[in-house]
């Protein structure tokens, strides 16, 4: 069994779209134009990760080694 069902006609009228052209393209930058920065990250984030070594050193009363001491 099946209906009929009416269809658009085939020559239905699409609408106009008109594009600008742009007039600058986005510069969009790469890994290698951000390596100072990413450097700086690395070595910002190894000097607090040793800073926080020390102070937790520092308040769990050092480490207990001594050259000195016999």
């Amino acid at each position: 069994m099946s209906v009929h069902a009416e269809h658009r006609p085939a020559t239905a009228e699409q609408p106009t779209v008109q594009h600008r052209p742009a007039t600058r393209q986005p510069v969009k930058k790469g890994p290698e134009d951000r390596g100072l920065l990413m450097a700086l990250g690395v070595a910002l984030v190894a000097l607090l990760v040793f800073g926080a070594m020390v102070a937790l050193t520092m308040l769990g009363c050092g480490d207990g080694y001594a050259p000195w001491a016999p």
